[in-house]
């Protein structure tokens, strides 16, 4: 008789996954992050896998072009993985990734959503997906707005600053009442890329009269997870989001305690002078 601690191995699904290639790929994945070249011990660090592995793969990256040896024997990336990279750039289309999160989004929530860029004192609707409930609140694609108090402009203006995702006290989603319109309320949360840089902004918006972002924490939740999911999906390393919360951002707050840091600083500087 078959213990009923084992697996039925009818049930479950073969592992069809080459180990070689995902060595491979833990190592070359290594130096996505990395500020400066590297040897074998720090990719031992990275990869766990042993040095000796490390060093036969090496060997293979090095003679393809995907990996260059420098005179202290130190590692970082060839030309070939620069090739790759550019070959991804110019095929890359945003729309492939965003659109399906919106109307993911949109058949979860049962609100209409948007994905918002910055372009420099304005935000940008880039894409947007409406719901199909009678009487919404809708916003069309292509369309400019003002760097105001809206939850989307919330985002942009401070996770578009380098090293402020660090600084939300896991706390990502910021929310918005009768900004613009006293009818309709909108939360959203930042999508990152490579690099860890800001993308845009995530955002579900719909009638004040049925939508309360303040009382929708499973709403902030879900909107929370998808815009992880599809950071990753753009490149963004899953460590930018830090103990990630779906509690509001206060926006305001974390300027104007960023804004005491610097004060402090400066007549910390100034005193030590």
């Amino acid at each position: 008789m078959k213990k009923e601690s084992e697996p039925d191995k009818k049930d479950a699904a073969p592992d069809r996954t080459v180990l070689g290639a995902e060595r491979s790929l833990a190592i070359l994945s290594a130096f996505i992050d990395a500020p400066e070249p590297f040897g074998l011990t720090e990719l031992e660090a990275r990869t766990g896998l042993f040095k000796s592995v490390i060093h036969r793969y090496m060997m293979s990256f090095i003679k393809a072009g995907y990996v260059v040896q420098r005179a202290d024997n130190s590692y970082q990336l060839g030309p070939r993985a620069y090739q790759l990279g550019k070959a991804f750039e110019a095929r890359f289309d945003y729309a492939d990734f965003i659109m399906p999160t919106l109307e993911k989004l949109v058949r979860e929530t049962g609100e209409s959503t948007a994905f918002y860029i910055r372009q420099q004192e304005q935000r940008l609707c880039l894409y947007a997906a409406e719901t199909p409930a009678s009487v919404k609140a809708t916003v069309k694609a292509g369309s400019l707005f003002p760097i105001d108090q809206t939850s989307s402009a919330q985002v942009l203006r401070f996770f578009s600053v380098p090293g402020n995702a660090a600084r939300s006290g896991g706390r990502y989603v910021c929310i918005s009442v009768g900004i613009n319109n006293p009818l309709s309320s909108s939360m959203s949360a930042p999508v990152f890329g490579p690099g860890n840089a800001l993308v845009g902004s995530l955002t579900i918006f719909g009638l004040t009269l049925r939508f309360d972002p303040a009382a929708s924490g499973a709403m902030r939740a879900t909107l929370l997870q998808m815009a992880q999911e599809l950071s990753i999906r753009l490149g963004a390393s899953p460590q930018v989001y830090q103990a990630p919360s779906a509690d509001i951002f206060d926006e305001a707050a974390a300027q104007a305690a960023l804004a005491a840091q610097a004060v402090q600083s400066t007549q910390a500087t100034v005193g030590d002078g």
